[in-house]
């Protein structure tokens, strides 16, 4: 049996799991509407494979080769996905581990995890963290924390599916992103190195766009947003239908997103309908994928004498 942790405000409730620090399930005013795809079982959770809800580390998203260098010393990586990169963190990354309950009040709860030096071949031990936070009645705040004795990676993030009410169609929600460019992936979805200017293309966001997975291409490519200074947040996104609207506040360098395009029907929902392609969006704030590879992209390198803080916030309102 999972275990459940239940924070709420006047106006927004949630549901956080241990394993894989997930949330399970998220609501909005007195009509307790659904702002976030779940199984309809929490026990689902424990087999799930699409990382639904879960806390995403070491390394969010994809390295190639799984090849990275670090101070001049070279480490091979678990290769988990078609033996040749490295997919969240390995195949027994954080989204798929018990975390610990640190502590819990009516609005907030922090759990915690420690990572071994080696684990999936990452140097050094990682003692990392995150607490969801319900703040100004209808924000959703995830802080992730880590700290290392060692130099290693860290690009540590949150990847819910959001759907805003029973069963809503994703042509039903409109998106913005607040990105002049993206980062282009081959066939294997892992950046070509490109930073390309959205503009006129389709992954032009820059105005609100209703989604439309009948003629949307199979998004699963990162936003680059930019560099702040002193933790500010970015607003990196907005996610609306006609009656809910959410503003994705961020001080991650990116954000994925992913249509739900591999979503194969086997999972059922809280309504007892099967988990279709296109059934719900992912807006992840991470740092940029393959990063390693890339001397462009902004480093995700953790030395022992720096903290690691990220801070995403989901801002809910009625429209």
């Amino acid at each position: 049996m999972c275990e459940v942790i239940s924070i709420s405000s006047a106006a927004l409730s949630a549901t956080i799991l241990p394993y894989g620090a997930r949330l399970a399930d998220l609501r909005l005013g007195a009509e307790q509407i659904p702002l976030v795809l779940r199984h309809k079982a929490l026990d689902s959770f424990l087999t799930d494979k699409n990382y639904m809800g879960a806390v995403i580390g070491r390394y969010a998203n994809r390295i190639d080769k799984g090849k990275i260098e670090i101070d001049g010393q070279t480490f091979q990586l678990e290769l988990n996905e078609a033996g040749c990169r490295q997919l969240h963190g390995g195949s027994h990354g954080f989204a798929v581990q018990n975390w610990t309950v640190a502590d819990t009040t009516d609005q907030a709860v922090k759990l915690k995890i420690s990572s071994q030096d080696g684990d999936a071949g990452y140097p050094g031990n990682l003692d990392a963290s995150v607490i969801y936070e319900i703040c100004n009645e209808t924000t959703l705040r995830i802080s992730l924390h880590a700290q290392t004795d060692r130099p290693t990676l860290v690009n540590m993030c949150h990847h819910p599916y959001f759907r805003f009410g029973k069963a809503t169609p994703q042509s039903d929600h409109s998106l913005t992103i607040h990105a002049t460019h993206v980062l282009p992936s081959d066939e294997t979805l892992v950046p070509t190195g490109e930073i390309k200017p959205v503009a006129g293309t389709e992954f032009d966001f820059l105005r609100p766009r209703m989604l439309d997975p009948e003629q949307d291409p199979l998004f699963n490519n990162t936003y680059c947003f930019p560099v702040r200074e002193n933790g500010a947040l970015h607003h990196g996104a907005t996610l609306a239908t006609s009656q809910v609207q959410m503003e994705l506040w961020t001080t991650q360098p990116g954000m994925h997103l992913y249509n739900g395009y591999k979503l194969d029907g086997t999972d059922v929902d809280q309504y007892g309908e099967a988990i279709n392609a296109h059934s719900a969006i992912c807006l992840e704030a991470q740092g940029w994928p393959d990063s390693p590879n890339n001397n462009r992209f902004p480093s995700t390198l953790l030395f022992p004498e720096q903290h690691y803080q990220q801070i995403t916030e989901y801002r809910f309102s009625f429209i």
